[in-house]
């Protein structure tokens, strides 16, 4: 039974391209692998608009869509919220959309600013937070 299920999870998110790992043990999203702890902690945007590092992600998940973190922790607090049934977490989630919507275009305008024409054809060639559902065969 648990294999029938790892095979059925491998192949939907073939699928959805994700590129998730399932194990019974874990259900990682690959986003982790091309992010710095300096990045994931926010230090390039902090840093003196001349001496910002980093470089345009465009494999993996960031492929697929542009904000995966965003994306997963939507999903996630939605799971709790419909889990737990809990009036409040669906109170928390509809008042929580904006801010993430308004955080994803701030951080959009800053990436642009810092790697101008690259993160536009980006912009254009992967979506914002919901992936494209391609014909696989």
């Amino acid at each position: 039974m648990i294999a029938h299920c790892e095979a059925a999870l491998a192949q939907l998110a073939d699928r959805v391209l994700l590129k998730i790992k399932a194990s019974p043990r874990s259900l990682e999203l690959q986003y982790w692998k091309y992010l710095s702890v300096s990045t994931l902690i926010g230090l390039p945007e902090l840093s003196p608009p001349g001496l910002r590092k980093g470089k345009l992600l465009r494999k993996g998940i960031y492929g697929v869509v542009r904000h995966p973190r965003y994306l997963s922790a939507l999903v996630s607090l939605v799971g709790i919220a419909l889990v737990s049934n809990y009036i409040g977490l669906y109170i928390l989630v509809l008042l929580l959309l904006p801010v993430g919507h308004l955080t994803m275009l701030l951080e959009e305008r800053e990436l642009a600013e810092r790697f101008g024409d690259a993160y536009r054809q980006y912009q254009r060639s992967v979506p914002r937070l919901i992936p494209r559902f391609r014909r696989t065969r």
